[in-house]
């Protein structure tokens, strides 16, 4: 078990970062609601208010919000004005910091699965650490060349070059860190969108405003370009981070092409809540995206392994066990910890929730398998499920765990 320090500061950066991605993402929401729902000027209207571009009024909280979006004249700069940057940035950095205390203050040996590769744990850090400014700079770059005047075409590239991430990720990543490592290199481009971008971009337009130079609309262009990107990486982002509550996807053979559904679907699903003031069948295809996602998934649950049991040892296929079972996911050490860690549980000393020891030989860790509320270790709660094996299958998954 981790430290009580540590226990009490993983709850605090758990708290802070679910606070503010919920203030982010949902002023995304509504920040694009508006400006698709904006109501542009009538004709003529524009002689008599040459700064209007459109206008909203909104019912809430008993009263009426009359919107304006306007271009900003430099003599009549609001003495208020509100920028929204630090839901992003506090996201970010909470979330870095769940990162290194979950996966890389352990050494890097929550990264990785012993069954795929034999990298070290810094390596891991390194590659993951790598990960995220690799696919920064990638993304950034194609978004700043000519290719950003063909923004399918870009868009489709940077699923590519994702995908081909994942891929590379999934050679040594366990599942569950595959999908992480995923999330936080989007979530991180995200942040630097509001960074290096919109912040940076409001900021060069309100400067020249001040110095009395007109408004540049082309500054303006580009900000809410990259928070068109932001708004709709907001649902895969969600669903990646949540990921380890779906073992059964993480934990799949094909759990790469599934993530590519994923990521998809939900974009198509974002595009079709943007449109359904224009589009009336919005709700039907949702409906219909949905299910064709499901039925891909599963599809590609079903399908053969693309990896073959011959010539592995009894406990590295246990490993396979302890990874497609979803055992990971709750005995991964670090802030996610739910169940005690199993590193080098063979033959130790364990203390039970009743003060008593035992030791965790052969029939100890059968037990616990087969009865998993028979004896609880010390510090954690009855929440382990019982877990339908084969008895090949539990010899299998109780030599690898005489081998952590």
């Amino acid at each position: 078990m981790e430290s009580e320090v540590a226990g009490w500061l993983s709850v605090v950066f758990r708290f802070v970062h679910v606070l503010a991605s919920i203030m982010w993402i949902g002023n995304s929401i509504l920040f694009t609601w508006m400006e698709l729902n904006l109501i542009p000027v009538r004709e003529g209207q524009e002689r008599s208010d040459k700064g209007l571009l459109g206008s909203l009024d909104m019912l809430h909280g008993g009263g009426v919000f009359h919107l304006q979006k306007r271009i900003m004249d430099p003599g009549a700069i609001p003495a208020t004005l509100h920028w929204f940057k630090w839901q992003s940035y506090t996201t970010w950095i909470s979330g870095m910091l769940l990162l290194m205390s979950v996966f890389y203050i352990h050494g890097g040996a929550p990264l990785l699965d012993s069954t795929k590769s034999s990298l070290t744990g810094m390596g891991a850090i390194g590659l993951s650490v790598g990960g995220i400014l690799v696919w920064w700079l990638l993304y950034d770059s194609i978004w700043r060349s000519p290719m950003k005047k063909e923004a399918p075409l870009a868009a489709f590239l940077c699923f590519v070059l994702l995908m081909g991430l994942a891929v590379m990720y999934n050679q040594c990543f366990n599942g569950r860190a595959v999908y992480l490592q995923v999330g936080v290199m989007v979530g991180s481009s995200m942040t630097a969108n509001v960074f290096f971008h919109i912040i940076k971009n409001q900021r060069r337009f309100m400067a020249a405003l001040v110095a009395g130079q007109p408004h540049d609309l082309e500054l303006g262009k580009q900000a809410k370009m990259r928070s068109m990107h932001n708004h709709y990486m907001t649902f895969p982002v969600l669903f990646i981070m949540l990921s380890a509550h779906f073992p059964q996807l993480i934990s799949a053979d094909w759990l790469v092409p599934i993530l590519g559904v994923i990521v998809v679907a939900l974009m198509l699903v974002k595009y079709l809540m943007n449109v359904r003031s224009v589009f009336k069948g919005w709700l039907v295809m949702v409906f219909v995206v949905v299910l064709l996602a499901c039925g891909m998934i599963k599809g590609l649950l079903v399908l053969p392994s693309t990896t073959s049991d011959v010539g592995l040892t009894e406990a590295q296929i246990g490993g396979k066990v302890f990874v497609s079972q979803g055992c990971a996911v709750c005995h991964q050490v670090g802030s996610a910890q739910l169940g005690p860690d199993l590193a080098k549980i063979f033959n130790s000393t364990v203390t039970l929730n009743n003060g008593a020891t035992v030791l965790a030989d052969e029939a100890y860790l059968r037990e616990s398998i087969d009865r998993p509320q028979a004896k609880i270790v010390q510090g954690y709660g009855t929440t382990m499920p019982p877990v339908s094996l084969s008895s090949l299958q539990r010899d299998q998954l109780i030599a690898y765990l005489k081998t952590r």
